[in-house]
């Protein structure tokens, strides 16, 4: 479970597990593990693993 977000500056899409609602924002500045420093990151939705 999370939120599956997408780096701005490299494309490399993650999820990011966190305990809160991030769905009413459009971008979180987070650190890119491929860029190697902070960037803005789209968030793509939430993604529900245990409804499969």
């Amino acid at each position: 479970m999370g939120w599956k977000v997408k780096c701005t500056s490299c494309g490399t899409e993650r999820v990011l597990n966190i305990s809160f609602d991030i769905g009413r924002q459009k971008t979180i500045y987070i650190y890119c593990n491929v860029c190697k420093k902070n960037t803005f990151n789209e968030i793509l939705g939430y993604i529900d693993e245990e409804a499969k």
